[in-house]
């Protein structure tokens, strides 16, 4: 479970590494809009207007050494965990079929 406390502390970790590949980080969901814990961080990468495009394996495979651990997804959706905990990783610009179904 995420408070939005933990979830701004992890947008702040993110986005110590996200403009080196071309992207910035907004938290949104639940833990932006709603009061008290919820299930999973729900965090938008968005592309640095300057940046061609935002380099998402590179980004991971360095976020992985900070413990952000991604578990699967597809162009515009990723499933992560950090300390446990499940995330959801939104890249709007990207296209393609959503394997997990109509709910995200």
């Amino acid at each position: 479970m995420w408070t939005q406390e933990e979830g701004i502390k992890l947008c702040r970790l993110l986005e110590m590494v996200a403009p080196k590949y071309g992207a910035h980080v907004a938290l949104t969901g639940g833990l932006l809009y709603k009061d008290g814990i919820r299930k999973d961080a729900d965090i938008l990468f968005y592309r640095i207007r300057q940046a061609p495009e935002i380099s998402i394996d590179a980004m991971f495979a360095e976020l992985d050494g900070l413990g952000v651990k991604v578990k699967g997804g597809f162009a515009w959706l990723y499933k992560a965990e950090y300390m446990g905990k499940p995330i959801d990783f939104f890249f709007p610009e990207e296209q393609g079929e959503n394997p997990y179904g109509d709910d995200q």
